[in-house]
């Protein structure tokens, strides 16, 4: 395996830059950073170039820190501070389907780049979906899944993340 430095440096860039964010102000009781992390590095092994890696590893600070997309912009480009800010809850959405079908629809409005964050963010997010106490919040996850794979798929089906997210959804909903 060919290692690319630059590539390399600009994810260790990106997830500097999401641990100060966390340290400083980050307000998640997940584990935000290595989910973040886990993604960045999960789309870098399926061979999606640094933006959408980098984009990956910083789609959280937004909503999870008190930092702004601007600082996002201004450090990693507007390419990527798009990505971001199409992967950001809107915290003045209070109901839940709202909230989810949002920032869905506003990944596809950005296109496939913020739909690959997202479809790596519900992948990453679905190992854990066991973990819900009650049988209808584990449904609604399903559901919302469901949603997002039926959303995107005119859009992304020829991608592996997209492939991923199809497979894991099939098997969570047969158990």
């Amino acid at each position: 395996m060919k290692i690319d430095k630059n590539f390399d440096h600009d994810l260790e860039k990106a997830i500097k830059f999401l641990v100060l964010a966390i340290h400083k102000s980050g307000h998640n009781p997940k584990p935000v950073i290595l989910h973040s992390i886990r993604m960045g590095l999960y789309l870098k092994n399926l061979g999606y170039d640094r933006k959408i890696c980098q984009a990956a590893i910083l789609h959280d600070v937004i909503e999870d820190t008190d930092m702004k997309i601007e600082r996002v912009q201004k450090q990693f480009g507007q390419d990527i501070a798009k990505i971001v800010q199409a992967n950001s809850f809107d915290k003045g959405i209070t109901d839940e389907d709202n909230h989810y079908k949002e920032i869905f629809n506003n990944s596809l409005k950005i296109g496939k780049d913020a739909l690959i964050v997202r479809a790596s963010d519900i992948l990453d997010n679905s190992y854990y979906y066991h973990l819900a106490e009650r049988k209808d919040k584990i449904q609604w996850l399903h559901d919302k899944m469901k949603y997002f794979l039926d959303l995107s798929g005119d859009v992304i089906r020829n991608e592996r993340v997209f492939q991923d997210l199809q497979k894991q959804y099939l098997k969570l909903v047969r158990i």
